[in-house]
C-alpha cells in the first residue's frame, strides 16, 4: 500500500498522534508535551502525574523542562516491547537500529551505534541507573509504571551522554502491605503471544517484595523471518523500610533476546517487490547484483539472521532522610551485556560483545517551598574486552575480523538550586564536572588472504573533560499557570576511533538549548493548554560512517563533522470534554540546518551516488581544504587526492519539521457498572532524511499511522478484554538505516512494522 499521504492542520501544526481514550499517554507540552493522565477525579478534571525527572517527586506540570510521559498502562496497550516501539507514542524522537544498538535521536541529536565504541548522545536510564551500551536497553519494557522523555540537555543531573535529553524507564515498586497478582495476555496476527505480570507480596509489616516476568514470543515482518521479536525476561524486586527514615531497595533481572532479531530491506525497492522483502530473498540478492560496479561482485546475503542476548542486572537504592535537613540516597549498580548478532546490509555484519558496567551515583538534597536542593558525585567503570566485529561482503572485496577491549571511566560531581526570590518567582543555577578518561586496544585483520593479514592496530588513552550547567527562572502566574525560561548545556563524550591518527581520537559534542515554556491549566482543571519554544547550537557533531582510513582501509570511522541549528516550538492541548470523553492534541516544529557538515572521501574510493551533497575536488595531497578537517588541518595530507561533499543548510538528519499526535476516546458506562471504552490514535511525521549520505533514498516521506482499540472493563475492574489494531492504514515508514559500502545508492533500511491486529486481556487478582 502507498504511504498515506494524511495532514492534520489544527492550530497550524501537522501532527501525529498517539491516544489513550481515558487515560494514560501523559503529555505536558513546551516543556511538556505529554497531556498528563486524563483519569477521573472527585471533579472530573485532569489528574497530575508525578515525576522524578529533576531527582525529585514533583508534578509534571511543575517541572521546567521539556518532558513527555508515557504511563505503564499506554505502553502496554500500544504494544510496546523495545525501545523502537517508543517510536509510535512519541513526538520529535527517532529510533533506528543498528545490529543490536538502538539508535536513539531526540529532535536530530543522538548517535548511529553499531560497535562497542559507539556512546549514545540520549542517556537512558531504568529505575534511575544509567545504561552505557545501546544494547542494553530492551529487555527493560515490562512491570512499568511510566516511561519518562526528557528533551534537550540533561548535563546537570544526568550528565555524559544526555546531549539531546534522557529516557527514563520506571519500573514498578514493591508496595508494603499489599497481596496483588496482575497477569496480562495478548495475542495476535503474526504469531504473537504475550504473557507477563507481576505479584507483590508483604514481608513483615515493613518489607515487600514483587516478582515480575514477561515472555514474548512473534514472528517476523520480514519474508525470511527477520524482524521478529523473542524475549523471556524476569524481574524481582525487594524494598525494606527498618525504620520511617530509611529506605532500602535491592533489584535484580534477566533478560534474554532471542530469535532472528532486526533486519534490513533495501531502498529503492525492487520493483514489484514486497516492501517487507528480506535482503536474503534470492530476488533481493539479484537485486542487489545489478547495482554496478561492484554490486556483482558481492557475496549473496543468507538467511542466517540471528540474536542471542542475555543481560544482567543488579542494583539497589538506599534513601536515608537526616532529619529536616535532607534525604541521602546511593545507588550502586552492576550491569553485562552479552550481545551476539548476525545482520545484514548488502553484506553480513557478525558482533560478538560482552561488556561489563559498575557505577555508584550519590545524592543529598531537600526540598521547602522557597529553597530546593540537590548535590551530588557519580562513578561511572564500563569495558568490553575482546569484543569482536565480523564483516563479510566476499571474498574479492572484504573480509574482515575487528577486536576490541575499550574502557571508560569516569568521574562527576554535581549540584542544584531552586530558591524563592519573591511569592511565585524562582531561580535555577546548577552545573556538572566530569571527568572522563577512554583506553582502547584493537585490531583489524583481513581474512582474504592465507595466514590473515592484520591490516592495523588501533588504540591509545585520551582523557576529557567537561563542564555542563542549567540557569533559568520560573514564575507562578496563579496556582494553574506557570511560564520558565532556561538556558542549559550538555555534552556528549569524545572517545577513540578504530583506527590510527590523525582519525584515532574525536571530540565530544556540545549542545547548548534556551527554552521558554508556558503551562496552563483551566476550567477547574478540564483543559490543559501548554505552549514552549526552544533554540539549540549543536557543535562537533560526531558523524559516525563507513568511510576509508588514513591508511586506505575502508573502515567504520567516528569523527567530527560540522555543526548545526534546531529551533522549533510545541503545543499540547489536552481536553477532559466529560468524565466519559477525552481529546488530545500535540505537535512539535522542528527548523533544523547544518552550518556546517563535511565529507571527505579519497577519490580511489570515490563511488558516484553514494553522497548527495555538494561536491568539490579532486584536491591534490598537500592542497588547501575547502574547510578545517576535525583534527585542526586545512589542507589534505593524505596520500590521495580527496572529494569533499559540503551539506551545509540540508535539513538535520532524523529531524521531522513537524510531528504530533492526535486522539479521541470515549468511555460508554454500561447498566450492570462495567463499561466500554473506544479510542483512536493517529502519528503523524513529515518527510526527513534517515541517515547523512543525503542519497534520494534516505529521504522518507510524510506518513501518518493509525491506532484504534476497544476494551470491555468489568465492573468490579478486576479484569479487561480488548481488540487491538495498530497501523491500520498499512503505512510503510522507515526509521533508519545505513548505506550498503559497494554498492552506491542501494540502502538497507530500518522498516516500521506492518498492520497488526489481536486481542488482549488483563486480570488483577488481590488488594
Amino acid at each position: 500500500m502507498r504511504k498515506q499521504n494524511i495532514k492534520f492542520g489544527s492550530l497550524g501544526l501537522g501532527i501525529g498522534a498517539s491516544l489513550f481514550g481515558s487515560a494514560a499517554l501523559a503529555q505536558t507540552t513546551g516543556v511538556n508535551e505529554t497531556p498528563p493522565v486524563a483519569s477521573s477525579t472527585t471533579s472530573g478534571g485532569i489528574d497530575d502525574i508525578v515525576v522524578t525527572a529533576e531527582r525529585r517527586e514533583q508534578s509534571v506540570q511543575k517541572v521546567p523542562l521539556t518532558i513527555q510521559v508515557v504511563s505503564g498502562t499506554e505502553l502496554a496497550k500500544s504494544g510496546v516491547t523495545s525501545a523502537i516501539d517508543l517510536n509510535k507514542i512519541t513526538t520529535g524522537v527517532e529510533i533506528g537500529k543498528g545490529g543490536s544498538n538502538n539508535q536513539i535521536f531526540i529532535r536530530g541529536v543522538g548517535a548511529f551505534a553499531f560497535s562497542p565504541l559507539s556512546s549514545p548522545g540520549v542517556a537512558f536510564n531504568v529505575d534511575g541507573i544509567y545504561v552505557g551500551r545501546p544494547n542494553g536497553v530492551d529487555g527493560n519494557f515490562y512491570d512499568i509504571a511510566r516511561v519518562e522523555v526528557l528533551k534537550g540537555p540533561q548535563g546537570t543531573l544526568y550528565g555524559r551522554n544526555a546531549n539531546g535529553g534522557s529516557i527514563n524507564v520506571i519500573t514498578n515498586e514493591a508496595t508494603l502491605g499489599r497481596r496483588t497478582l496482575d497477569l496480562n495476555i495478548e495475542g495476535g496476527n503474526y504469531s504473537l503471544l504475550r504473557a507477563n505480570g507481576a505479584i507483590n507480596l508483604p514481608v513483615g509489616d515493613n518489607a515487600a517484595i514483587r516478582a515480575a516476568f514477561n515472555l514474548v514470543h512473534r514472528n517476523g515482518y520480514l519474508s525470511d523471518g527477520a524482524n521478529d521479536d523473542i524475549q523471556q525476561s524476569a524481574r524481582l524486586r525487594f524494598k525494606w523500610m527498618p525504620d520511617p527514615d530509611v529506605t532500602i531497595q535491592l533489584n535484580a533481572d534477566y533478560s534474554h533476546l532471542g530469535g532472528k532479531g532486526g533486519d534490513y530491506v533495501y531502498l529503492p525497492r525492487r520493483p514489484g517487490a514486497s516492501p517487507y522483502e528480506a535482503q536474503t530473498a534470492p530476488a533481493a540478492n539479484a537485486y542487489m547484483h545489478g547495482f554496478a560496479p561492484l554490486g556483482p561482485f558481492v557475496a549473496d546475503l543468507q538467511p542466517d539472521t540471528a540474536q542471542n542476548t542475555v543481560l544482567y542486572n543488579f542494583s539497589a537504592q538506599v534513601d536515608w532522610r537526616i532529619g529536616d535537613f535532607a534525604t541521602l540516597t546511593v545507588l550502586p549498580a552492576y550491569r553485562r551485556v552479552e550481545a551476539r548478532y548476525v545482520t545484514h546490509f548488502a553484506s553480513r555484519f557478525q558482533g560478538d560483545e560482552d561488556t561489563r558496567q559498575t557505577s555508584v551515583e550519590a545524592r543529598l538534597g531537600n526540598s521547602t517551598a522557597d529553597f530546593t536542593w540537590v548535590v551530588g558525585a557519580y562513578y561511572y567503570n564500563e569495558k568490553a574486552p575482546n569484543s569482536i566485529n565480523d564483516v563479510f561482503v566476499s571474498d574479492v572485496l572484504q573480509n574482515f575480523h575487528i577486536v576490541y577491549s575499550p574502557k571508560t571511566e569516569a568521574y562527576a560531581t554535581f549540584g542544584q538550586a531552586t530558591v524563592g526570590i519573591v511569592d511565585g518567582l524562582r531561580l535555577i543555577a546548577g552545573g556538572r564536572y566530569t571527568y572522563e578518561m577512554r583506553r582502547l586496544q584493537g585490531s583489524l585483520t583481513s581474512l582474504l588472504t592465507t595466514p590473515p593479514t592484520v591490516l592495523e592496530e588501533f588504540g591509545g588513552a585520551k582523557n576529557f573533560r567537561g563542564f555542563t550547567y542549567k540557569v533559568g527562572a520560573e514564575f507562578d502566574l496563579s496556582p494553574s499557570n506557570m511560564v520558565f525560561l532556561t538556558y542549559s548545556t550538555g555534552f556528549k563524550s569524545g572517545g577513540l576511533a578504530q583506527t590510527v591518527a590523525p582519525l584515532a581520537v574525536f571530540k565530544p559534542e556540545k549542545l547548548a538549548s534556551l527554552e521558554l515554556g508556558f503551562r496552563n491549566r483551566f476550567l477547574n482543571n478540564r483543559l490543559q493548554l501548554n505552549f514552549g519554544a526552544y533554540h539549540w547550537k549543536y557543535k562537533a557533531l560526531q558523524d559516525q560512517r563507513v568511510g576509508i582510513d588514513p591508511l586506505g582501509v575502508a573502515n567504520f570511522l567516528t569523527f567530527n563533522s560540522g555543526a548545526a541549528t534546531i529551533y522549533g516550538a510545541t503545543v499540547d492541548v489536552l481536553a477532559k470534554l466529560t468524565p466519559s470523553d477525552t481529546l488530545s492534541f500535540a505537535g512539535e516544529y522542528a527548523h533544523s540546518r547544518y552550518d556546517s557538515f563535511f565529507i571527505q572521501t579519497p577519490a580511489p574510493f570515490f563511488q558516484a551516488g553514494s553522497l548527495g551533497c555538494r561536491q568539490a575536488g579532486p584536491f591534490a595531497p598537500g592542497a588547501s581544504l575547502p574547510y578545517r578537517q576535525s583534527t585542526g588541518s586545512t589542507t589534505n595530507d593524505g596520500p590521495f587526492p580527496v572529494f569533499v561533499n559540503n551539506c551545509a543548510g540540508l535539513q538535520v538528519a532524523r529531524v521531522p519539521e513537524w510531528t504530533g499526535t492526535i486522539s479521541y476516546g470515549h468511555t460508554f458506562d454500561l447498566p450492570s457498572g462495567a463499561s466500554l471504552l473506544i479510542d483512536a490514535s493517529a502519528k503523524y511525521s513529515s518527510a526527513r532524511w534517515i541517515n547523512t549520505e543525503f542519497i534520494p533514498v534516505e529521504r522518507d516521506g510524510k506518513y501518518a499511522v493509525l491506532d484504534a482499540n476497544v476494551t470491555y472493563t468489568a465492573a468490579d475492574g478486576k479484569y479487561s478484554i480488548g481488540i487491538f489494531g495498530r497501523n491500520l492504514t498499512k503505512t510503510v515508514y522507515y526509521t533508519g538505516g545505513v548505506q550498503a559500502v559497494f554498492v552506491p545508492g542501494l540502502f538497507a533500511a530500518n522498516i516500521a512494522p506492518p498492520r497488526t491486529y489481536g486481542v488482549r486481556a488483563d486480570f488483577k487478582f488481590g488488594q
